[in-house]
């Protein structure tokens, strides 16, 4: 998922290549839009909230444990990857984070 500040913007799903556990599309795995639960998304907002400092941008990538309960798999705050691709709004919406942050 990907988030500005404390505000969810969108998700993408990645899968590994049959066989493979690597999600990179290099290695054959795939990535699509994905349409996020709101408990995945609870999840992540309380993920980045639990941050000392709120980061601008950040990418929570989740999984399912062996339970079914949704983990934390990465919390991405540095050069994330984040899928404007398949989002191209999410820039406008990182730009007026930004602003917000920096410069009200």
């Amino acid at each position: 998922m990907v988030l500005f500040g404390s505000t969810f913007s969108h998700a993408v799903h990645k899968q590994a290549k049959q066989g493979d556990f690597r999600v990179q599309d290099d290695y054959g795995g795939t990535v699509k839009i994905y349409d996020a639960t709101q408990n995945e998304i609870d999840f992540g907002l309380k993920v980045i909230n639990a941050c000392e400092e709120l980061p601008i941008y950040s990418r929570v990538d989740i999984i399912e444990d062996n339970d079914g309960y949704l983990a934390l798999a990465e919390l991405e705050i540095f050069e994330p990857e984040l899928w404007f691709r398949f989002h191209p709004e999410s820039a406008g919406k990182l730009a007026k984070t930004i602003k917000k942050t920096y410069f009200s």
